[in-house]
């Protein structure tokens, strides 16, 4: 029945965490199920990390998907454009429970759905790059700050 599940997971899927969306919620002003999914998916073809990285979706400002808690939060928004208002997430970086924990921070950047995976893979592989050893996410970003990760994107 559950075949596609696996105990040792590749990297991204197996911490991830998505909010039901607007396909289930009428607060939700993305979709983020079908979103994560492709995301995740990219991202285990592309990047091998020995750090996994806690990557969170939710579909508005309400956090279902527990944003404030994540390495990598994705916040439903809307981007306005010449002809519409199409789907976009805010991105909010180094969030953690460990140790005395700490609330994500806004990269004050808002991306289309459509390239999220793109900025992500630009993110993630800054930090491959450039962590230390033994160095988690939530600890690169501290270390490193919001803006430093900003221009490297």
């Amino acid at each position: 029945m559950f075949k596609h599940l696996s105990p040792t997971p590749k990297t991204f899927i197996g911490y991830t965490i998505s909010c039901t969306g607007k396909e289930f919620c009428n607060l939700a002003i993305v979709e983020t199920k079908k979103k994560a999914k492709q995301v995740i998916e990219y991202l285990d073809s592309k990047i091998k990390l020995d750090t996994p990285i806690r990557i969170h979706f939710t579909g508005c400002p309400n956090s279902c998907g527990q944003k404030h808690i994540a390495d990598i939060s994705l916040q439903g928004a809307l981007i306005k454009t010449d002809t519409s208002c199409d789907e976009a997430f805010t991105i909010w970086l180094g969030g953690t429970l460990n140790n005395t924990g700490k609330f994500a921070e806004n990269l004050n950047l808002r991306v289309k759905s459509d390239s999220v995976h793109l900025v992500i893979e630009k993110i993630v592989l800054f930090f491959k790059n450039n962590k230390l050893e033994n160095e988690v996410f939530n600890e690169f970003v501290s270390r490193i700050g919001i803006d430093e990760i900003k221009k490297n994107i």
